[in-house]
């Protein structure tokens, strides 16, 4: 649904640009200085106390650094499977290369932190575009739609562990663990919705916004290159639901592999501190956590609460002491600033790196 001569604006920009990219990048090494700082200053005033002191003292005596290598890797790997998660809705004729895919994904999960927005997922679709010649509609349609399968698989998950299995939850916790459940579902629903059925809301948008595209200016241009973008998106979402349930099985498959890569993760990182968690409640704490972080994908800084919420499952529902699970908590949000320091890696690369290699991604894999 393109925009009418009269909606759109002389002076619009491109919605992203490499600007944006390098002010993310030099935020979001800040953001991983600030945050492994405030992380080791935390762990050195534990360290002053005696009983944290004592509890630090058996976790190095029990800790085997070559599971965390593992645990390390495994998690790693999660972020290729989401770039093949995203490919599989690509548009036909459009296969960039795997490793590349990874590298834009890690550069987004960097830019999602460092700038307001979900300028994430708009600059992955970018350098989608520039890297591999995928248009920026479809690149960013393919996009959401694969971080609804994420949402989707990983709400299911949860939802089905918290039915069948006895999770060692404790009594006066179970209805407020449950309704955080039924939350989860209802924002997956609502983004299910929003996704199957997006042709109401670029009019919407416009009807709301477009006084301010309307005047001329820096403001004026970027709502305007905005509301330009939704347009070319919502078209870019119709086609991605077109593409049959084999793309999105495809995508689906992914999406679990992705989780699977995780949870093994986390479960290499409980025994690698000698910690023995229940399996079930495992998979469910993950699940949890993440479906609830990608219902709020669009907000940058999502996961502010994201450590408490999985540090307090890991205790509640796979029935981890408290040590232990801050330890596997500190572990893994160790793994996540250094997959940030990846995705800074990867954005100095597509900075750098030469522009539409189409005709080389076509031939890939």
């Amino acid at each position: 649904m393109p925009a009418s001569p009269q909606e759109s604006h002389p002076d619009a920009p491109s919605p992203f640009a490499p600007e944006l990219a390098r002010r993310g990048l030099r935020r979001g090494l800040g953001i991983v200085a600030a945050v492994g700082g405030a992380l080791g200053l935390s762990v050195l005033a534990i360290a002053q106390t005696d009983v944290g002191a004592q509890a630090i003292a058996d976790l190095l005596q029990r800790a085997q650094p070559p599971l965390l290598l593992l645990a390390l890797g495994s998690m790693t790997l999660a972020f290729l499977f989401m770039g093949l998660r995203w490919r599989a809705l690509m548009p036909a004729g459009h296969r960039p290369p795997a490793a590349g895919l990874m590298a834009i994904v890690c550069a987004g999960l960097l830019l999602n932190y460092a700038l307001p927005g979900p300028m994430g997922e708009l600059g992955a679709a970018w350098f989608a575009g520039r890297r591999y010649g995928v248009p920026l509609a479809a690149a960013l349609a393919s996009g959401i739609a694969a971080r609804l399968v994420g949402l989707a698989t990983a709400a299911l998950t949860a939802a089905l562990v918290w039915t069948v299995a006895d999770l060692p939850v404790p009594a006066e916790y179970e209805r407020l663990v449950g309704s955080a459940v039924v939350a989860i579902g209802l924002g997956g629903a609502l983004l299910a919705l929003v996704t199957a059925r997006p042709e109401p809301y670029p009019r919407l948008a416009r009807r709301l916004l477009g006084p301010l595209a309307a005047r001329r200016g820096a403001w004026g241009g970027r709502v305007a290159a905005l509301l330009d973008t939704l347009d070319r998106t919502t078209d870019g979402l119709v086609q991605v639901g077109r593409q049959g349930p084999s793309a999105w099985l495809a995508a689906a498959a992914w999406s679990a592999a992705s989780h699977a890569s995780v949870v093994t993760g986390v479960a290499l990182a409980c025994a690698a501190f000698g910690a023995s968690a229940d399996p079930a409640g495992l998979l469910f704490t993950y699940a949890t956590t993440t479906a609830g972080a990608v219902v709020l994908f669009v907000l940058p800084g999502s996961q502010v609460g994201w450590d408490a919420l999985f540090l307090g499952l890991l205790m509640g529902s796979a029935g981890l002491p408290l040590a232990d699970a801050a330890a596997v908590a500190l572990t893994v949000r160790v793994h996540h600033l250094g997959v940030m320091v990846l995705g800074a890696l990867s954005l100095v690369w597509l900075l750098r790196a030469p522009a539409h290699e189409a005709a080389e991604a076509r031939h890939a894999d």
